[in-house]
């Protein structure tokens, strides 16, 4: 009950006459005093609490789907077509046929109407091809990078915590071995040619094999040499009582390393050649940071946040905004993310269906113009993360594994395990 899929309603007064923190925050304490009247059913109650989610927080998907469902739970046919309308309109989906909320509703003709839209934007729109496949069914893809000088991949594993090193004929080996020189789960990774390094993220989460609980929140940043994978560096995060989870991580222009970590929120740097990691940023707009991008100018830093959209980051003044996007579009649950052409492409896994997105930038680079959809292929793409550019083609990881293995770190009994895929997306 109460699917949820990412969509943008038209901005109320309330939304407009506040910040996106404090938007967020009226709207996920209204949502938190409708959840015991929708567990009893009472859907009339539940809406008005929702309907104010929805008011102040319009880009959330859950508050829109909640809205959306408890709208045609009390049979108010006209608010529930008018609220779909919205997720037709930005090629978002939602199975009407398929979901119990919508059963009072669905033989409206309005609703009936609309049905076809909402289904053909779920519908695949597969611009993308199969790159390489990897044999290990138990990898767990997170984060890729190519290395321009050997045109090859570089893809970190979750589970077996190491890096693989994947040639063009899909050939691949273990870079950086398991657990190599203390590693944890592996997130992110960036091939910084410059400077011979391997760059990744590492953290202890219990979905890495050998997950010892005593190792639970601690992170860190490992630097390998690029021709020998042999550690040239280990930056740890200090131990905190919220932890840390380094997810995501990119390397500026000028050798600086940023890291982006979703559990403390907080933007990490490494100064070019510094023995140090330093709390770089840290901003109410920080809720759950995902892929980073830096402009080529080296002044910008952008950052995906699942929670508030796309934001940016000055890199001199460290002042942070979130970037206005068009109406009846959606920049919420990006994971990573790339500079390309003026314009950042994103791997939008929170949205229903996932895709993979074009963020056209005005001429300042503060303002989102466009979201186009690039590529929204479900059947080989149905957990894409993170993505990484290869001249005018964009490889992303298609088939992560966080469905398949539960919060304790176990294989769920209908789970099965097939062996990641890359796939090559051409660029406009």
């Amino acid at each position: 009950m109460m699917v949820v899929a990412i969509a943008v309603a038209a901005q109320t007064a309330p939304a407009a006459a506040q910040g996106p923190v404090d938007s967020s925050r009226v709207a996920r304490e209204a949502y938190r005093q409708a959840v015991p009247h929708i567990r009893r059913s009472a859907w009339a109650e539940a809406r008005e609490f929702v309907r104010r989610s929805f008011q102040a927080w319009p880009a959330q998907p859950a508050y829109v789907l909640a809205y959306a469902a408890l709208s045609a739970r009390v049979q108010d046919t006209a608010e529930t077509v008018r609220t779909l309308q919205y997720l037709a309109d930005m090629g978002l989906s939602v199975d009407l046929a398929g979901d119990e909320d919508f059963a009072a509703v669905r033989d409206a003709p309005a609703v009936k109407a609309l049905a076809p839209r909402l289904a053909a934007n779920a519908a695949p729109l597969a611009k993308s091809t199969l790159a390489a496949s990897l044999t290990e069914l138990d990898f767990f893809p997170e984060g890729i990078s190519h290395d321009p000088r050997k045109n090859v991949w570089y893809v970190a594993s979750i589970r077996h915590r190491k890096v693989a090193r994947v040639s063009k004929d899909g050939t691949a080996e273990d870079f950086i071995k398991e657990g190599q020189d203390g590693l944890w789960g592996v997130f992110g990774v960036r091939a910084d040619p410059g400077s011979g390094t391997l760059w990744v993220t590492t953290a202890a989460i219990p979905q890495v094999a050998d997950y010892a609980p005593a190792d639970s929140g601690r992170s860190g940043i490992f630097a390998f040499d690029l021709e020998t994978g042999r550690l040239k560096a280990r930056y740890l995060l200090p131990v905190s009582p919220a932890g840390h989870l380094l997810g995501d991580l990119t390397v500026a222009p000028n050798g600086d390393v940023y890291a982006t970590d979703s559990r403390d929120p907080v933007i990490w740097r490494i100064l070019k050649g510094s023995d140090q990691v330093q709390e770089f940023v840290r901003d109410p707009l920080f809720r759950s940071l995902q892929g980073p991008a830096v402009d080529p100018s080296g002044r910008m830093l952008y950052v995906a946040d699942w929670s508030h959209g796309v934001l940016g980051v000055d890199l001199n003044t460290r002042q942070v905004w979130a970037l206005p996007t068009p109406p009846r579009s959606t920049v919420l649950g990006i994971d990573g993310m790339v500079w390309h052409k003026g314009a950042l492409i994103g791997v939008q896994n929170g949205t229903t269906p996932n895709r993979v997105v074009r963020l056209a930038l005005d001429g300042t680079g503060h303002r989102i113009t466009e979201v186009q959809i690039l590529d929204r292929n479900s059947e080989l793409a149905p957990g894409a993360t993170i993505g990484t550019l290869w001249g005018d083609r964009y490889f992303y990881i298609a088939n992560s594994q966080w469905d398949d293995y539960d919060n304790a770190g176990k294989l769920r009994a209908n789970a099965k395990l097939v062996g990641p895929r890359i796939l090559d997306l051409r660029l406009p």
